[in-house]
């Protein structure tokens, strides 16, 4: 009879010994973790009076699997949506917090004569709470709603993101043994930038092969579709330098986007708590018993700094973002453990071989007392918060009311400003990132690869070069193309907006052009400098110009909005259906009508030269006489006292009013901006007649439909059907105002205005019936 392998012996051990022990802390109302790092202690080898495992080197492969699922566990559960709702106050605190502790434990480690590379582990693995255990916590005490619970839980999901930050950066100055330098910064540069383009792919890719084959998929399949592309994204990130556990967190965050995110999460989870029961077993594995009688002097010392560190941290950053007093001090209460995630951060310590084990024993002494007392300090909070106030001297008191009463005022900064920045700096990463790693890969091994199996002639090299620079064209578009609807409404805001704002276009020309004459230099051979920057300057104007470029960089920006977008558009669809059975896109666009007096300088709807660049369109015009004018063309004649409707989004319209007040314009708004939809329904109550009243139709495009794969401009909408496209709907994501280059797919549904005679043209051509 054969005896049962060692693998299966140990798993056994592990899972009947975890089971009993979890039972009995469950039963003490402690947190389970503690339970399983209890029993790694109690069957270890350190421990002799309980049968321990055959082969230590299959349960740290075990606990390595156990890392990966609860990365990819955590990364399901985190959205990039998630950042915009934790708000300013939670990244403060969490920016506070760490980087007091990150500083304070590098220099309590040297005090203590340890080595740099454990000081720095020291510093990143006591600078972040436990979210798990805060959690739990929370709900046992009915507290998750309560304003400073809000404050905490949205710093523990900053923490969460800067953890992973963390990790790129201790795995790249580990490798590097080195915590400083130029050569560090560059490879940590190439490492992010390899991030930001995984990323972007993921999203790019994953979402839309998902939602093309999810008529064939249930659990089973989803669940191992799920689990191959996160061991796919583990093999990938280590490949590339990173850690398994990263490569585990991109992969749950770009499937935690999809509007699949839920069902997987509830597949995974089963198997994320098994393994992550013997991660944390693994954990109270290593732990020598002795060690805290050694080492108690160190310990006692980081707990005490741990706990003071990450209460008077916390609570400072809550109130210099704004929080109360009292709010402030719960905060700090809350906010007083090591977490779970200094586990995994040292297990990448051990793993590489720059921190030192006793390291990893000390950090679970602390995490396991910290931990221990997590409920009681909560509690403790109340009282603090209740009894600081009352001991605190009147002007002080008075002056930190008046601080909080301060940063509650609105800032003055334009919000204008605010978006522009904020969609540069997106669009500028984004793109370089992109264009950085088609750079790269092409110089180290399409190049080499090229002329060592094909030829190494000057003719190759510039067909290499040629065929890299078109990779990048879509990015270059991106970056250099025409001004958009913000940078024109900031354009005639003021005079002195000018200077930067051409100062930015400026930068993203000449940024496209760098990278492209890198490209020339590191490909071709070598040619005088000036010549090389003219020769990429011409080819960025070229492709920053082309129309047929423009089309194909918006579908690509589409789509990868609408799979950013996947799982709230989805659910933003669902609920406006079940609420009102209006169209969201009806909601979304806008309408107004405005008189125009002062006619000067205008001749024709040709002479509103913004129309276009503003994002807006022009779908009716009434003359003095009550004339209707219903197909707006570039050549209808404008006269004195007409009322022009136009359409867009609210910002797109009053940055168009704007434009047409600094031409000095004299406007007269008849109406107040309104949706669409109530435009369109307000007109029975204006006693509009039937044929001249706007209305909307949706046009389903289907593969067999003469608009299939063409820009909008080329199927001459408004000449044929006697209206104008003002919406696309692609996978759920409204796309208002198209540009005239924008190219149909299958699936998309175009929204057009006009008059019951664009509805017969529809009709009579039969394209809405067409599948």
């Amino acid at each position: 009879m054969h005896g049962l392998d060692s693998l299966i012996l140990d798993l056994t051990l592990i899972l009947v010994a975890a089971a009993v022990i979890t039972v009995v802390f469950k039963k003490l109302k402690q947190p389970v973790v503690l339970g399983y790092i209890v029993v790694g202690i109690l069957i270890s080898p350190n421990f002799k009076y309980l049968p321990t495992p055959v082969s230590l080197e299959d349960i740290n492969v075990w606990a390595t699997i156990g890392i990966v699922f609860l990365m990819f566990a955590l990364g399901l559960e985190f959205s990039f949506h998630k950042i915009a709702k934790v708000g300013g106050s939670a990244v403060i605190t969490a920016g506070t917090v760490m980087t007091a502790m990150i500083l304070i434990g590098f220099a309590l480690g040297k005090a203590m004569g340890w080595s740099t590379m454990n000081c720095v582990f020291l510093g990143a693995m006591i600078s972040m709470s436990s979210t798990m255990i805060i959690l739990k916590s929370y709900d046992e005490m009915d507290l998750k709603s309560n304003k400073f619970a809000q404050v905490v839980l949205g710093s523990l999901v900053i923490e969460d993101i800067a953890g992973i930050f963390l990790m790129i950066v201790l795995t790249t100055v580990s490798v590097s043994s080195t915590v400083s330098g130029v050569a560090l910064a560059k490879e940590l540069v190439v490492l992010l930038l390899a991030l930001v383009v995984i990323l972007c792919a993921g999203i790019y890719v994953v979402p839309t092969l998902l939602n093309k084959v999810k008529e064939l998929l249930n659990k089973e399949m989803m669940l191992i579709i799920s689990l191959g592309f996160c061991m796919l994204m583990v093999f990938i990130s280590t490949e590339i330098g990173f850690s398994e556990a990263l490569g585990a967190f991109l992969a749950g965050s770009i499937l935690a986007g999809t509007s699949f995110a839920e069902e997987i999460e509830e597949m995974v989870q089963p198997i994320k708590d098994l393994f992550g029961a013997i991660f944390f077993v693994s954990v109270g594995m290593m732990v020598d018993p002795t060690m805290l009688v050694e080492y108690a002097v160190p310990i006692l010392i980081i707990i005490a700094v741990t706990i003071a560190g990450q209460m008077l941290f916390s609570m400072t950053g809550a109130f210099l973002s704004g929080q109360q007093i009292q709010t402030s001090v719960r905060v700090g209460f809350s906010m007083v453990q090591v977490g779970e995630f200094s586990f995994i951060i040292a297990a990448l310590g051990v793993s590489l071989g720059v921190m030192d084990d006793f390291l990893y024993q000390i950090i679970v002494f602390v995490s396991v007392f910290t931990i221990f007392f997590t409920p009681m300090f909560i509690k403790t909070g109340a009282k603090a918060a209740e009894a600081l106030p009352k001991k605190l001297p009147s002007k002080w008191l008075d002056a930190l009311n008046s601080y909080t009463e301060g940063k509650g005022e609105s800032s003055n900064f334009d919000e204008d400003w605010k978006s522009f920045i904020k969609s540069c700096t997106i669009n500028i990463i984004v793109c370089v990132a992109v264009m950085f790693m088609i750079y790269q890969g092409g110089i180290k091994y399409v190049l080499p690869y090229v002329h060592e199996n094909m030829s190494d002639s000057v003719v190759v090299s510039c067909l290499v070069a040629f065929l890299l620079i078109v990779l990048m064209a879509p990015f270059i578009n991106i970056l250099c193309r025409r001004r958009s609807v913000l940078f024109n409404k900031l354009w005639m805001k003021h005079r002195i907006n000018k200077i930067p704002l051409v100062f930015i276009r400026g930068a993203c020309v000449f940024i496209s052009a760098i990278i492209v004459m890198a490209v020339i230099r590191g490909v071709v051979i070598d040619i005088p400098i000036l010549i090389e920057f003219i020769l990429a300057l011409v080819l960025v104007v070229i492709f920053a110009k082309s129309d047929f470029m423009k089309g194909q960089t918006m579908n690509l920006e589409a789509r990868f909005i609408a799979n950013f977008n996947d799982k709230v558009l989805k659910m933003k669809s669902i609920e406006r259906q079940n609420s009102d059975g209006h169209h969201h896109i009806l909601e979304d666009i806008y309408a107004i009508d405005f008189q125009i007096r002062g006619r000067e300088g205008l001749k024709t709807i040709n002479d509103f030269n913004g129309s276009r660049a503003f994002g807006i369109t022009i779908v009716q015009i009434v003359r003095k006489n009550g004339e209707y004018v219903n197909v707006i063309k570039a050549t209808t004649h404008v006269h004195e006292g007409d009322i022009i409707t136009a359409v867009g989004s609210q910002e797109r319209v009053e940055a168009y009013i704007l434009m047409l007040e600094q031409k000095q314009h004299e406007i007269i708004k008849s109406s107040l901006i309104e949706t669409l939809a109530e435009h369109i329904y307000t007109q029975i109550y204006n006693e509009v007649k039937p044929e001249n009243r706007l209305v909307c139709m949706e046009i389903p495009v289907g593969k067999k439909m003469s608009f299939y794969r063409k820009p909008i401009k080329a199927n001459r909408f408004r000449e044929k059907y006697k209206g104008s496209i003002i919406g696309v709907e692609r996978n759920h994501l409204p796309i208002l105002n198209p540009s005239p280059d924008f190219i149909l797919s299958d699936g998309d549904i175009i929204w057009a205005i006009g008059t019951q005679v664009m509805v017969d043209e529809i009709m009579r051509a039969k394209i809405v019936t067409e599948e």
